[in-house]
């Protein structure tokens, strides 16, 4: 049994599973090298994500016994778009459905549990007019606060699931497009991009990404924090997010310090809200366990409030909470359709596809002026290249399948000692060329963990924050934030066996049982799917080694 799952809007992709088990997924942003690719194609169907998925398995797109979508443009012409592209009528096996229940699958079907209640919270969803297929999903639903003369959007979901079905418990509908600087109710992710529009934007590239928000909200002085009125409230047993700016004199081309005390009110705003939404789903649910999902718990820190708060047993944090994670939701519930599911396993985060030697290979002859040493013994790899962190060298790590999601979760990285506080400085300025207050995620041997942080619970997708313990600040600052805080990645042998091994061998050079952890990417572009991506991106940015599964590359 087969279902393959692909989104159409930014951040689309494909996945398909087999048997019950997820067996390959990929971003277009990596095949492409756009970033966000979908956000400006005008609702392409992302036929090199689905082409990448089937060849891999060799399969055709017969051979698929379901196909399941979800689209955030206004306009659904997916099935003439497949039957143009592919001269193949899939009609008969081709579905639709909505972007947050799409988001709900996603994250359900890679928790594990049994039950749970599920929280979906982005900018927004799936539009609800004539042109689209949403209108079949919802067509009974209370109009009462909707214009007709208007499009409406999903604007938060929750929904309370069980491995055989789902009950949608609330939702919250916004005007489409968002109102700007009303006294409209907006949804999450709209009130917090609209913070990142007014304090973060770059004139340059015309872009204002929430990640830099969370970090300069680290910067602001928590006693304005604390003194500000709230803006988010409840009221009517409802949730009412304004989308008016907050202090709108501040904004970009202000002082620094004025900006990070701005985005820490934006901040709070995006906690406070994740905790009423966690309250609200246990209400209505009264389950003990919530999976979350959608842009705005992409946010670690909202994520250590929920999962601190006592409301649950159990937590989960999906590793593409974003929409590259839509493709996934959309194929488990394709699969749900066609099968009985006995079993929910947590989701191993490693869809791409292997590389092999052929690859690798061929992607170093395309630069004669490289040096490289191919290693028969893996763990003499190892032993060389933590010796090469121990000397202050920033390292790209490629091995085995890509990571689904934003982050890079250990197999491709980019990698340095966390014990010298300038390697902050040098990674961000030098290297990744951005903002010189964003922090980096430490990467720590499980078993060490709370030896080194506050926290002992197992997280390996770096979507959550938690305090560096006071005697270890200054044994790795490069990983410790303002606040003393880390978004850490928990590492255990089963998780990533090759990651493992590496901190582990650092670790016996020098006792910190924790390495840096940042995306492999340059500027401007996506995580590197390829091997011939890491070799361009390793010698654009200016990395001291490049490991590609056994093989160490330099330059002459």
């Amino acid at each position: 049994m087969r279902t393959l799952g692909f989104s159409v809007g930014h951040d689309k992709g494909a996945v398909i599973i087999e048997n019950g088990k997820v067996s390959i997924g990929i971003t277009q942003e990596r095949l492409s090298r756009i970033k966000h690719d979908g956000a400006y194609q005008g609702g392409a169907v992302p036929i090199e994500s689905i082409n990448y998925c089937l060849n891999h398995l060799g399969l055709t797109y017969k051979d698929i016994d379901l196909y399941v979508y979800s689209t955030t443009e206004i306009i659904d012409d997916i099935e003439e778009q497949l039957n143009r592209l592919i001269k193949i009528d899939l009609s008969f096996k081709l579905k639709f459905i909505p972007h947050h229940l799409a988001h709900a699958y996603s994250t359900f079907f890679s928790s594990g549990f049994d039950d749970a209640a599920i929280v979906v919270a982005d900018a927004s969803g799936s539009i609800l007019n004539n042109l689209n297929k949403l209108n079949s999903w919802y067509n009974n639903i209370d109009r009462t606060n909707l214009n007709e003369e208007e499009d409406w959007t999903e604007g938060i979901s929750i929904y309370h699931f069980n491995k055989n079905d789902y009950e949608e418990v609330y939702k919250k509908w916004i005007k489409y497009p968002v109102p700007l600087n009303t006294d409209d109710c907006v949804s999450v992710g709209t009130m917090y991009s609209e913070g990142s529009l007014q304090l973060i934007y770059e004139p340059n590239t015309h872009s204002w990404p929430a990640g830099k928000l969370m970090g300069l909200a680290s910067y602001a002085n928590q006693d304005i924090v604390n003194e500000a009125p709230f803006y988010i409230v409840e009221k009517d047993d409802d949730i009412f997010i304004p989308n008016k700016r907050i202090y709108p004199k501040v904004n970009y081309d202000s002082d620094f310090y004025s900006k990070a005390c701005v985005a820490g009110i934006y901040q709070r705003e995006q906690e406070r809200v994740s905790i009423m939404l966690a309250e609200k789903a246990k209400k209505l649910t009264n389950s003990k366990n919530i999976c979350v999902a959608g842009g705005s718990f992409l946010n670690c820190s909202s994520n250590e409030k929920i999962l601190n708060s006592g409301l649950y047993e159990n937590c989960y944090f999906i590793p593409p909470s974003d929409d590259s994670g839509i493709p996934l939701g959309c194929a488990w519930y394709g699969y749900q359709q066609l099968s009985d599911i006995k079993d929910i396993k947590p989701l191993i985060p490693y869809l791409g596809k292997t590389y092999n030697q052929t690859d690798i290979i061929s992607a170093i002859n395309q630069h004669p002026y490289l040096t490289f040493e191919k290693y028969e013994d893996f763990d003499k790899l190892i032993e060389d290249t933590s010796y090469w962190l121990t000397q202050n060298r920033v390292i790209g790590w490629f091995q085995d399948g890509s990571e689904i999601g934003p982050r890079a979760l250990g197999n491709r990285s980019i990698l340095s000692s966390p014990i010298n506080s300038w390697m902050t400085g040098h990674i961000n300025n030098d290297i990744k060329k951005r903002e010189w207050f964003r922090p980096f995620a430490p990467a720590v041997l499980f078993e060490h963990q709370d030896t080194i942080f506050d926290s002992n619970i197992y997280s390996p997708y770096m979507m959550v924050t938690t305090l560096v313990k006071e005697e270890w600040r200054s044994k790795i600052p490069a990983v410790t934030h303002i606040d003393n805080s880390a978004r850490h990645q928990s590492v255990t042998k089963e998780s990533n066996p090759k990651f493992y091994k590496l901190i582990d061998s650092f670790n016996k050079r020098t006792g910190v049982p924790v390495l840096l952890n940042t995306s492999f990417n340059g500027p401007k572009e996506p995580i590197v799917e390829t091997p011939g991506n890491a070799i361009s991106t390793f010698l654009e940015i200016g990395l001291d080694f490049l490991i590609i599964d056994n093989f160490l590359i330099s330059k002459k």
